[in-house]
Order: structure tokens, then sequence, then C-alpha cells
């Protein structure tokens, strides 16, 4: 149990700093960055770690995140600029009680995650296939740094692909709702952010490929994040090192 908190933990970072490196890198100008004016920015997630099994080794189990919106990704090479991308994606772990684990980010289609207005109902029904392994390493901001398991350049290669995956997502009722607001300013050039979030949390269902048989959690969450941004000024070069 500690295992399977610890990991939707790891899974929740993951999932809400991939929005706030989006902004932060399109603010900047990081890969197709924007100029000055206003921008909405909207995302919507779903997230469940299964642990107890109907049926196969009870020992095994598997967490899932996906997240419509956008997303950042850093290629392989270090010096390379990060790109945003509107998409949808499939974070994907396999644990076992001996410590084992492995991990893989996918894009998938947009049609394959669904999620009602209200939160009260959501579903991933997708293959995940070697084509749809992330571009590049996913970088989230943590309150901890840039967290090493966002993302995936290579991610996927240990997972026994292709994997089907059908889980639905059923509400309680949203939960949490709250905001944030935050503001840049270098010189001439400035950034503000407006986000509000919800979530809700309740049951999730249904089947996963890589492990036999058929799972159900109270560990599961559905959420929105919606931003406004208020861009100024065009950055001066001294403002991001570059």
């Amino acid at each position: 149990m500690v295992l399977l908190r610890k990991i939707a933990l790891v899974v929740s970072f993951v999932f809400c700093g991939s929005l706030a490196l989006a902004a932060a890198v399109v603010a900047a100008g990081g890969g197709g960055g924007l100029g000055p004016g206003v921008y909405s920015f909207s995302s919507r997630d779903a997230s469940a770690t299964f642990g107890t099994l109907k049926g196969g080794p009870p020992s095994q189990g598997f967490s899932v995140s996906v997240d419509r919106g956008l997303n950042v990704f850093r290629p392989k090479d270090p010096k390379a600029p990060r790109t945003v991308v509107n998409s949808t994606i499939v974070s994907l772990s396999l644990f076992d009680d001996a410590g084992n684990y492995s991990y893989g980010c996918f894009m998938i289609n947009p049609a394959d995650f669904t999620v009602s207005s209200d939160l009260q109902t959501a579903r991933v029904h997708t293959t995940l296939t070697a084509g749809e392994i992330c571009p590049g390493f996913g970088a989230p901001i943590t309150d901890k740094g840039v967290s090493p398991l966002a993302g995936g350049g290579g991610g996927g290669t240990d997972l026994p692909l292709p994997i089907s995956l059908d889980i639905t997502w059923t509400g309680l009722g949203v939960t949490t709702t709250g905001s944030d607001r935050s503001t840049y300013q270098c010189l001439a050039y400035s950034t503000q952010f407006n986000t509000t979030f919800r979530s809700s949390n309740g049951p999730a269902s249904g089947s996963m490929s890589a492990i036999p048989g058929s799972f159900d959690t109270p560990l599961a969450t559905v959420g929105a994040f919606d931003t406004k941004a208020t861009i100024k000024g065009t950055p001066d070069p001294v403002c991001f090192g570059a």
C-alpha cells in the first residue's frame, strides 16, 4: 500500500507540473514561443493506481495517467530546445511487490480519451504502440525541481508493447477547487498567468493487457486546469540566460 501511494503521488506531481512548465516554456519563447497578447490554455486529466486485481497475480499493479492539453518535451540532446505540443499523453507504470518497475509515455489519438464537462466520468480506450512513444524527455516543474519520471524519450521500451488499455473513471462530485496567480517581469518583458483548477475523486475500473484480469481502485481522480496568460513585450536574451 505504501508503494501504491508513493507511485500515485509521483504521478500526481508529474501531471500537475506539466501544465506549469508548458506555460513557462511558451512564455519564454522556447519551442514556438508566443508573442505579446492574451492566450488561453486548458488541460483535462485522469489518473489511477491499481493494486487489487480480480484475477491475475495479486503482487502486480500499475498506475496510469492521461493528460490532454499543453505538454512539454526535451529532446535527448541536452542542448536542444524544449518543444511545446498540444497533445494527449498516457503515462503508464507497471510495478510489483519485489520492487520491479517499468514506465512508458505515449502520445495517443485525442479521440481515445474523453472527459465529461462536470468531471464525473472519464474514459481512456486505446492501444499503446512503439510508434506512439513520446518524442522526448518531459520536464515538469514540481517543488522538488524537474521530475525524472515525466515524459519518455525512449520511454516505453521496457513495456510489453503493444498494450491495450481500457479504463473508466466515475466521479463522486467535484471535491477540490482552487486558483493560482503567477507573475514574471524582466526589463520590459512581463507575463501573468491566472489558473483555476477542479478535481473529482472517485473509483476507476478497467483492464490493461500487460497484466491479465480486471481491476478496480478507489485511488483515482479526474481534473481540469484552465489558464489565461497575458504576455507583454519581447524577452531580452539576458532574461533566460540565452
